[in-house]
Formats: structure tokens, C-alpha cells, sequence
């Protein structure tokens, strides 16, 4: 009897087993996306988690997976915007938030970059500011006062140090030789402020940064403006570098803008995701604005009409479908 029980139970298992495999063969069967029920995973390179770059992939991964059965999609911590380009090149993940100045490197294979990266534009996300900030009592009140000054420019890989390795050329001074460069991260940054590691730090990131609010619960600090003359620099020079301000309402220790400029920041993907997926991901996304609010203030820039500031790479296919069904004007020149 105890023999028969004991087969009873093998087979009973057994054929809990095949049913489980053969449902799991028919929900992942095809390679058709929704119509077939796969479920797609689809990884968003952004950076540190204490950025803006992650609040926001976080913010369009709960979206999508919200409004598709097909999709599973995950935010990933990351160096920033170089590393992304690598990432996205060698398919570690499928979709990147990227500066449009670190992404046209990749794409023209120039600067931080041997060679070409295959990288197409999704959709528009948000203008970068470049902040300077240091503590309120500092004696920094121009760029020219970081000489000397021991200055957080970004760790490495990220889009923070390539915007800051050009800004001091275009500035005319040595990034490591007129400062004295620490490469941290948004939330090691915070951590050497408090320490006294640090005098000041440049970042282009989305205001307010979680790291400078984080900040200024413990400290007053100030901002460091640029001049009409300094932002023409970038301005003229570069396309993808706009006039822009740190609002008032971004911080609690401002009393008026800053003047400063900013790079645009794009979702990017390859071309090898397939077109339906890019379509569904950049309609998704533009056409729920209002659940995006909820996840950062600088979601008011994600909408159609800033599809024409990004510029230099091509479009992927599926987002150039659906700006083509919605007539709205994208760069072409590019392919």
C-alpha cells in the first residue's frame, strides 16, 4: 500500500509539472508581443537612484506595465549616460535615458566613444540644468571662483562628467588641472558636502534634484548663475544646449532664477526593438501626462510639442509612425 501511495504521488506531481510547463510554453510562445500574450521585458538604463534619470525611468516603467499585459518593464541603477550608450549597444537593456550631447558622441562615434553605437530617438523628456551649487557661506559666486576649489563633476560613465569635461574646455580651463575633480554620484555628492570633502559641485540634472533638496534639510546653500556671454558658449556652439533657468519654486534657498543653460534628455532605444513595441511604448507614454505628474514636475516637458528639440539622430521607426499619425514635425535629416 505504502509503494502504491508513494507512486500515487510521483505521477500526481508529475503531471502538475507538464501542465504547468506546457501553460508555461503557450504564454510565452510567438515573438507577436501582445497578440500572442508574450510578456516582453524591456529594461530602462537610467542612472544613480538619487537622481532625476531614475525617478523618471521608474516612473515610465510603472506606466507601461500599467497599461500593457505584454510588457515587463524594470528601471535599472546606472553610471548615467555613457554607460548607457554601451548598454544599449551591446542589448544589456532596450530602452536609455540619454543627453542628447552624450547620445550624438555615441551615435557619431566621437569623444567618449571608439566607434558608431546604433541609438535611435524615442520621445523628448526634459531640458538638463546645468546647477552649480555650493554651500551657502562658500565664496563662490562665479565659475571662475572654482579654481582652486575641490569640485564633485560626476563619477564615471556618466552623462554629469562628459557635459562637465566640455564645459571647462569651453570655459577655457582644465577640468583636472584648474580644480581639484572628485567623481561622485548625486547621493555621494550629498555625503561629501556634509563632510566638508567638497567645496561646490556641477551637475546637469532636472530641477529640483533629489540629492540638492536632500541637502538643504541639513544645509543652506546657494547656486551659481552663468552670464549672457557664458551661456552664448554653449548656446551658439551647440544645438542641443538651450538658455534656460533654475526656477525659484525648484529650491528652498532660492529667492529668484538662476541663469543657466541646459541639453535636452531623450529616451533612446536600438533599432533592432521591434516597431510595434516602439510604437506602443512613445504613445503610451505621451498620451498618460497627467499620471507622469504625479512622478516628477519635470514630466510637464514629455509631450509632443518638444519632439522638435531633439535633434542629430534618427527616430526609431515606431515613434516616427505614430508622430507621422499625429502630424507632428520630427527631425528627418538624420539616418
Amino acid at each position: 500500500m505504502r509503494k502504491k501511495l508513494v507512486l500515487m504521488i510521483m505521477f500526481v506531481v508529475l503531471g502538475i509539472c507538464i501542465g504547468a510547463c506546457g501553460n508555461g510554453t503557450d504564454d510565452t510562445a510567438g515573438n507577436d508581443g501582445e497578440n500572442s500574450g508574450e510578456a516582453s521585458d524591456i529594461s530602462i538604463a537610467s542612472a544613480g537612484a538619487a537622481g532625476t534619470f531614475y525617478v523618471m525611468a521608474a516612473g515610465f516603467s510603472d506606466l507601461l506595465n500599467n497599461e500593457h499585459d505584454h510588457l515587463n518593464t524594470v528601471a535599472e541603477i546606472t553610471g548615467g549616460s555613457v554607460e548607457n550608450a554601451k548598454l544599449i549597444n551591446d542589448h544589456n537593456v532596450e530602452l536609455a535615458v540619454m543627453q542628447m550631447d552624450v547620445a550624438l558622441n555615441a551615435f557619431n562615434g566621437t569623444d567618449q566613444f571608439e566607434e558608431p553605437i546604433d541609438m535611435v530617438a524615442l520621445l523628448p523628456m526634459y531640458p538638463n540644468l546645468v546647477q552649480i551649487v555650493t554651500l551657502a557661506d562658500s565664496d563662490i559666486d562665479t565659475f571662475s571662483d572654482l579654481k582652486g576649489k575641490t569640485v564633485s563633476v560626476g563619477e564615471p560613465g556618466s552623462g554629469v562628467l562628459a557635459t562637465n569635461e566640455m564645459l571647462f574646455k569651453q570655459m577655457g580651463m582644465s577640468l583636472d588641472e584648474d580644480i581639484k575633480p572628485e567623481y561622485l554620484s548625486f547621493s555621494e555628492t550629498t555625503n561629501a558636502f556634509r563632510n566638508g570633502d567638497i567645496d561646490a559641485a556641477i551637475v546637469n540634472t532636472a530641477a529640483p534634484a533629489p540629492f540638492i533638496t536632500d541637502l538643504e534639510t541639513t544645509h543652506d546653500v546657494k547656486f551659481v548663475s552663468f552670464s549672457d556671454d557664458e551661456i552664448e558658449k554653449f548656446t551658439t556652439d551647440y544645438e542641443y544646449f538651450v538658455k534656460d533657468v533654475i526656477p525659484t519654486d525648484a529650491y528652498n534657498s532660492l529667492e529668484e532664477d538662476v541663469q543657466t543653460f541646459a541639453v535636452w534628455i531623450a529616451l533612446t532605444t536600438n533599432s533592432d526593438l521591434p516597431e510595434d513595441t516602439a510604437y506602443d511604448i512613445v504613445q503610451s507614454i505621451l498620451e498618460n501626462n497627467e499620471f507622469l505628474q504625479d512622478v516628477h514636475v519635470v514630466s510637464e516637458y514629455v509631450k509632443l510639442d518638444n519632439v522638435e528639440n531633439i535633434k542629430g539622430i534618427p527616430f526609431h521607426s515606431g515613434a516616427a509612425k505614430y508622430y507621422d499619425e499625429q502630424e507632428i514635425s520630427y527631425d528627418e535629416s538624420v539616418e
